[in-house]
């Protein structure tokens, strides 16, 4: 189910120079760092969401979408 979940895009931002960042799941769920553009600091990123919250997140979206 994760690798599904790759596509999503999460977004925070730099803790140095507050530019907002967009990262893909995968990122996070590999607990890989990235360098913010702005500013060249080296993050890394916690996510201590359980998947099955996320892919909980993702079917509700989808219902909603559906009752439009």
């Amino acid at each position: 189910m994760a690798n599904e979940l790759d596509g999503i895009r999460a977004q925070t931002t730099c803790p140095v120079c507050d530019r907002e960042l967009n990262v893909p799941y995968r990122t996070l769920r590999l607990k890989r760092t990235i360098e913010c553009p702005g500013c060249g600091e080296t993050i890394r990123l916690i996510d201590d969401t359980p998947i099955g919250t996320v892919q909980r997140l993702i079917d509700e979206l989808g219902e909603d979408r559906d009752e439009i």
